[in-house]
């Protein structure tokens, strides 16, 4: 289930074109397909906010501030930036 050679995403997609969901045997591999998607996207999620600094390794919040520009006192707006 790898990515489409023009698609930059590491991600695998889940197309579906070869089956017929009419099938049971083509629907359970809809279904593992789709699971095996979802459990790369999980994946690389996690690593990209870990790469943010957002989470630990264990997948725990670094921190529950809030960055200064959201702050009630700060004065960055929408409009100014």
């Amino acid at each position: 289930m790898a990515a489409r050679p023009d698609d930059p995403s590491p991600i695998p997609s889940a197309p579906l074109d070869d089956l017929d969901l009419d099938r049971p045997e083509d629907e359970e591999e809809w279904e593992r397909r789709v699971m095996a998607l979802a459990a790369a996207r999980i994946i690389a999620e996690r690593a990209r906010l870990e790469q943010l600094g957002i989470i630990d390794a264990k997948g725990d919040l670094v921190s529950t501030k809030l960055p200064p520009d959201m702050l009630a006192e700060s004065e960055t707006t929408l409009e100014t930036g």
